[in-house]
């Protein structure tokens, strides 16, 4: 009875463990979507927390200068600008979010805090090194009247002689990036309303490495409603739309680039950049191979930048038509009213008349292309290479003596690029998570297995049993007869 009992209890024992791998097996993928939706929601204890609130990732900012080697040739005689890239001057970036809220409908209200640190040993150059370019303050006032009175453009370029500006400068590296540097017309300009720049001194960074409020006040989709959702920006300083672009060119669509929901067949991905007050839109081009981990590679074509020449729909970036051909994007009402163009590095993909204005432009795709590689089903970014080209158009502007006898033309400053790629320790942690299926149900089904083989051992071991009963009552029942035969001879 006890042997029964043994048998019984293997039995049932194997029976439970095949029935609870089978079952978990079978629902394995929606427990690993359940799993997937709990690792990826943002919430202040999930996963993915602390991966968004600070970089967990070395990311760095490169900055190329242009150094206008003709600037004098050009004033004299419209030479064509020369231009040599310097650089990169690289920084150390991190990025916090900060002044966080979190709201019940699903999204959380921040701020980004960027700090920068230089990175000589990175650098081809140091912060001292000096760079002949466009005079952005002299430019953008010249820009800013250019369609006003004859009287008020005859007293703005008097004021400009007497403070004795020039269309061309030469300042540091440092100061022309962070530092910033003084202008007595900037002083000017500002006492007397006549620019919207905040600040008395000027660079291109300026008061913004460690600022919380200079990019802006983000409300971010969490992914707890929907988590193809997640990281989608759903206003910038309280606003669905800018006003700097009318139409749709104005809404605000897409992710900050840095959280991305999964991506399984996405053709087109959209990414919100406040420091143009728009989204760009990157093309899926092909799969790629990252840490041993397998991403799509989103980059920019030869449509991102355009402004209503290759696609329609895309006008309302040039709405006052004072817009070039394809390949620069009019940025400048939303950087204060200077005459600020953004293109890819070197004019690459633009049209070929800003490459043939000027010279020293040597567009590479290997190194101006924008491009991203996201893993699909996690959404995380495996390498990022985010650049853009600040421009400053240059044109005649009648009465005013510096700028009336020039050839418009855009002027390229300089171009940055944001990279980041995954490390080798997290591509182990999301190949962790992209094995799962595989392994939850090769797991699952192995418990069944061992829950099949428990359930034979316990017959096997129920026959044996039988067996040996048998086979004992029939030695006992010889043995019986034997002692009778015996009995019976005495």
């Amino acid at each position: 009875m006890s042997s029964n009992k043994k048998v019984v209890i293997i039995l049932i024992v194997g029976v439970i463990i095949t029935i609870f791998g089978a079952l978990t097996g079978s629902f394995w993928p929606a427990i690993y979507n359940w799993i997937i939706v709990k690792v990826l929601t943002l919430t202040p204890t999930s996963v993915s927390y602390n991966m968004w609130e600070e970089t967990p990732i070395p990311m760095y900012l490169k900055f190329y200068m242009f150094n206008w080697t003709n600037s004098e040739d050009f004033i004299a005689s419209n030479a064509k600008p020369n231009f040599v890239e310097m650089g990169p001057y690289v920084f150390r970036e991190i990025d916090y979010k900060v002044n966080q809220i979190w709201n019940n409908n699903g999204s959380v209200t921040f701020q980004r805090r960027k700090v920068w640190f230089f990175d000589e040993s990175l650098s081809n150059g140091s912060l001292s090194d000096k760079i002949t370019n466009l005079n952005p303050i002299a430019a953008t006032v010249a820009f800013s009247v250019r369609f006003k009175s004859q009287l008020l453009r005859e007293v703005t370029d008097k004021v400009m002689i007497t403070l004795g500006e020039q269309i061309v400068i030469t300042k540091s590296v440092g100061a022309l990036i962070f530092d910033g540097y003084n202008d007595t017309l900037l002083r000017i300009a500002k006492k007397l309303n006549a620019t919207t720049l905040p600040y008395t001194k000027f660079a291109w960074f300026y008061a913004r490495n460690g600022s919380d409020s200079y990019d802006g006040t983000f409300n971010m989709l969490t992914g707890s409603s929907n988590l193809y959702e997640l990281g989608q920006v759903r206003e910038w300083n309280y606003d669905n739309k800018t006003n700097y672009y009318k139409n749709s060119c104005g809404t605000i669509r897409g992710t900050n680039g840095d959280l991305w929901p999964p991506l399984m067949d996405n053709n087109t991905v959209s990414v919100f950049i406040n420091d143009i007050c728009t989204s760009l839109d990157l093309v899926f081009e092909n799969t790629t191979t990252f840490q041993g981990v397998t991403g799509r590679k989103y980059i920019g074509n030869d449509r991102m930048l355009d402004n209503g020449n290759i696609v329609a729909s895309r006008q309302c970036y040039c709405p006052n038509g004072n817009c070039g051909l394809s390949g620069t994007l009019n940025i400048s009402s939303c950087k204060f009213g200077a005459p600020a163009f953004v293109s890819m590095p070197h004019f690459y993909l633009a049209d070929s008349t800003y490459i043939n204005a000027v010279t020293g432009m040597k567009p590479n795709r290997q190194k101006h292309e924008l491009s991203m590689v996201i893993e699909p089903t996690t959404g995380i970014p495996l390498q990022v290479k985010a650049q853009l080209q600040l421009n400053l158009l240059l044109e005649p502007v009648e009465y005013m003596s510096m700028f009336q006898n020039l050839t418009r033309t855009y002027i390229p400053m300089l171009w940055f690029t944001q990279e980041a790629n995954l490390t080798a320790s997290y591509a182990s942690m999301v190949k962790v998570v992209l094995i799962l299926p595989t392994l939850g149900i090769v797991t699952c089904f192995g418990i069944a297995g061992i829950g099949i083989l428990i359930f034979f051992i316990g017959i096997f071991i129920f026959i044996r049993a039988k067996w040996r009963y048998e086979e004992s009552q029939v030695l006992l029942s010889k043995q019986e007869d034997d002692v009778a035969d015996r009995a019976g001879a005495w």
